[in-house]
Parts: C-alpha cells; sequence; structure tokens
C-alpha cells in the first residue's frame, strides 16, 4: 500500500520536490516573468505581444464584470490546452465592486484550484491598501 504513495514521500523526505507556486499575489504586470499569458483586465490593459488579453468591461463586446461563471470556463478552457500559459488576474477591485468580494474570493478559490489541477500558474495584480485587512489576509492565504 505504501508504493502507491512512494514518489510523494520520496520527494517530501529528500527535499529535493520544487515547492508549487500556483498562486501568486503581484503589484503590475512586470512582476510577472512568463513567456505565454491570458490576462482578464480592463479596456486599454496593455500587455505583450504573445500574451492573450481577455477584456472585462460594461460595454458589449466584452465579459461582463458580473459574469465570473463565462471567466471561469475560459480560463478552464486556457488551461485544459496549455497548462504552461499562466493566467493573471489584473481587475480583481473591479470584478470585486460588482461582485462583492466574496463571490470574488470563491472565484479566485476555484481559479487556483484549477490551476493546482493542471500544473498552471495564476498571478493576482493587487494591492494591499484596495483591501481591508480581513480581505487581503484572505487572498494571501490563497498563495499557501
Amino acid at each position: 500500500m505504501l508504493e502507491l504513495f512512494a514518489p510523494l514521500l520520496s520527494g517530501a523526505i529528500t527535499g529535493k520536490r520544487k515547492p508549487a507556486h500556483h498562486f501568486r499575489i503581484v503589484h503590475s504586470l512586470n512582476e510577472v516573468r512568463e513567456e505565454r499569458a491570458v490576462v482578464i483586465g480592463r479596456v486599454g490593459t496593455k500587455v505583450p505581444p504573445e500574451w492573450e488579453l481577455v477584456t472585462v468591461g460594461a460595454a458589449g463586446g466584452f465579459f461582463g464584470p458580473r459574469e465570473l461563471h463565462r471567466v471561469l470556463d475560459g480560463i478552464v478552457s486556457s488551461l485544459s490546452k496549455d497548462p504552461d500559459r499562466a493566467i493573471v488576474i489584473a481587475c480583481p477591485e473591479y470584478l470585486a465592486l460588482h461582485n462583492g468580494f466574496n463571490a470574488l474570493f470563491k472565484f479566485l478559490n476555484d481559479v487556483r484550484d484549477y490551476a493546482i489541477l493542471h500544473g498552471g500558474r495564476v498571478y493576482l495584480i493587487t494591492d494591499e491598501s484596495s483591501w481591508d485587512p480581513r480581505e487581503f489576509a484572505l487572498l494571501k492565504r490563497l498563495e499557501g
């Protein structure tokens, strides 16, 4: 029975296992060192040419800010096709404004779970001063 868990345990015992960083909070797009990424952002967000921008906005032709389920479906699809492409969420304050913090936090938990499942990485671009201390503490827990 223990043989089934040997690969997992051997990495933990030897300390050679590379820690997985599936979710990170950063302050700007400049901190995201990825070759390819899908950025969930507002109209006008500037991204490198090899990155894809998924625009969220109230105007027609964009994902609506209250359509977190559609944004999540797009993220899951992207991770399924290419797990090595990072997901960058560049407008969490805007999403919280339209959905409330609890709905945003549930959404981020789901995104993180799918990133772990597919071996992907998620970056949340935000600043601590944008949140009350309790909210930011919860966001920080997603990194662990």
